[in-house]
């Protein structure tokens, strides 16, 4: 199919459109990695900073506890329960009071430190509310962090505790934490009203800051209940119709982790802004170029389709096709132009093309009378040699075939015939030549299909009378006529060919050259006029054609064209 002029330049302005949506669709996703990256690799840093701090604090309060179980006070107290009176020994337990509110009140989280002695189930604390437990003692998994709800001071609070062995061998310590510490540390993380940074671990609820969006921090801690976690790492979640990208990073101290949700929305607002504006952008400029192509379209494309139209309807014979629309623009002249052309043409056919064909159809009626008057003589003169001879039957048979031939030559009512009919011509004429020569053989192959085909008449008898006077009658063979008719390839062929001496290359050649000049002296006026009235009525791939003969002869093919209405 070929392109119109309106499709190159849709297409055009496609190609235009589509490389430019393409390259800033690429330029987006750049943009948009970019900043995911450096988001990332920020969020990621200051959780890592603030983790470092919160273990850093938390082993400071390790080495505090550590630090006070070393203290000389705590082995006095242990040496003199034995020997030394009471009073003596609740001064001891004092001083080391006092020495453990120093130690707590030197960290920047509010602490407690506490010792249980287990051979006297004593414990020593700056809580007065410690009691020793030696069931959740014992129980109790040595130097590792745990997250209880425990009484302190008197009331029941989050606490992370850890409990550790001493130098003393029946001697334990304990140092707690409140959750308040982390809270306010991660108060001080939210930077913003759309962060929720929050301590995480698996099966715990998870540690918020007081300002923290309870919801939101609930969907994300199932989603991480849901992954596999690493010491570090970071994924994307959908929260309240938002995008979110979440980071987190295990605490070595404590073992919970640190997690923080960042709305990719508020980076990525000022990137969405101009992405839409450049969307927009490119909108309206496929607006405005369908506007174009439908203006190029109506003013352009269209008038010249009707223009086409009339020149397939001139070109087909319809001469009467008239352009009635007005385009109402620089084609009106065109169309003028055409409708004059075309009603000159009409007058011109009219005039002159009408006439011509009178003048042929008189022509070829003439030469079809022509086509083989000398027969008559060769079959009277038959006639008279078998009547001579007193052989009536062969003088009847002649007689009769000769009569049915004349008869179908003669009749003038039609200029064509079936293809059945022009065969029993045929056969009349064969019939005839083989009784006068007496030394040939004849066939005729022809399809059913092919017989209610119409042809014109007097077509196949010059070719097979030319088998017969140059084929047959110069060879001293016993001859043999076959006509022979096949279909195909949108063309009807009847070729007949002969068993005789034929025509050599260059005879054939020059034979076949003179059927398309004009009928001179050499031309055989019988084959020429076959030709030309095959190139008449069908056109196209029509015509006569010689070649030599499968026999070993002479062939001479008849080929035209499958037009409607010639069966």
């Amino acid at each position: 199919m070929k392109i119109t002029t309106f499709g190159k330049v849709v297409g055009l302005i496609l190609c235009l459109l589509i490389p430019i949506i393409v390259l800033y669709g690429y330029s987006y996703r750049v943009s948009i990695d970019t900043v995911r990256g450096t988001i990332e690799d920020q969020n990621s840093s200051r959780l890592g900073f603030f983790v470092n701090q919160m273990d850093m604090m938390v082993d400071q309060l390790v080495k505090h506890s550590v630090t006070t179980s070393r203290d000389y006070s705590i082995r006095e107290y242990l040496e003199g329960r034995s020997r030394d009176d009471l009073r003596v020994q609740l001064q001891r337990q004092s001083r080391i009071v006092d020495m453990l509110n120093m130690q707590t009140s030197t960290s920047a989280w509010s602490n407690q430190i506490i010792f249980y002695l287990k051979d006297s189930k004593e414990t020593i604390s700056t809580d007065y509310s410690a009691k020793y437990n030696e069931s959740s003692i014992v129980g109790r998994k040595l130097g590792e962090w745990s997250h209880e709800n425990l009484l302190t001071f008197g009331n029941k609070e989050n606490l992370f505790t850890r409990l550790q062995e001493t130098d003393h061998p029946n001697v334990l310590v304990e140092v707690r934490f409140n959750d308040v510490n982390l809270k306010n540390m991660l108060v001080s993380l939210k930077q913003q009203a759309a962060r929720e940074p929050f301590l995480y671990f698996p099966g715990e609820d998870p540690i918020m800051g007081f300002n923290a969006d309870f919801a939101a921090v609930k969907q994300t801690a199932a989603e991480l209940d849901r992954q596999t976690l690493a010491g570090s790492g970071s994924f994307n979640v959908k929260l309240n119709g938002g995008k979110y990208i979440v980071h987190y990073v295990r605490s070595a101290s404590l073992g919970w982790y640190l997690v923080d949700m960042v709305p990719l929305g508020t980076y990525f607002a000022p990137i969405n802004t101009s992405r839409n504006l450049v969307y927009a952008s490119i909108a309206l400029l496929m607006t405005l170029s369908v506007l174009a192509a439908l203006l190029l379209y109506r003013n352009v494309q269209r008038p010249i389709s009707l223009l086409l139209r009339g020149v397939r309807h001139v070109r087909d014979g319809d001469f009467s096709f008239r352009l009635s629309k007005r385009p109402g623009n620089e084609f009106d002249f065109l169309f003028l132009s055409f409708n004059e052309m075309a009603k000159q043409i009409q007058e011109l056919i009219d005039k002159v093309y009408k006439e011509t064909l009178r003048s042929k159809e008189a022509t070829l009626k003439q030469l079809q009378s022509q086509i083989n008057p000398h027969f008559l003589y060769n079959c009277l003169f038959y006639i008279k040699n078998m009547a001579n001879l007193g052989e009536k039957q062969a003088v009847v048979d002649m007689a009769l075939n000769l009569g049915e031939y004349y008869r179908y030559t003669t009749r003038q009512e039609q200029e064509t015939t079936t293809l059945g009919e022009e065969l029993k011509l045929i056969r009349n004429y064969l019939n005839i030549q083989s009784m006068r020569l007496q030394r040939f053989h004849f066939e005729i192959e022809i399809p059913e299909t092919m017989l209610a085909l119409r042809i014109p008449r007097l077509l196949l008898q010059p070719l097979v009378e030319n088998a017969v006077i140059h084929g047959v009658e110069n060879s001293v063979q016993f001859g043999l006529i076959v006509v022979r008719g096949e279909q195909g390839s949108g063309v009807n062929r009847i070729a007949v060919d002969d068993n005789g001496p034929g025509v050599p290359d260059e005879k054939l050649a020059a034979l076949q050259g003179r059927l398309a000049v004009p009928m001179d002296e050499q031309t055989g006026t019988g084959l020429w006029n076959i030709h030309q009235r095959l190139i008449y009525m069908y056109g196209g791939r029509s015509g006569l054609t010689f070649a030599k003969s499968p026999l070993g002869g002479f062939r001479a093919e008849l080929v035209w064209e499958e037009k409607e209405g010639s069966a």
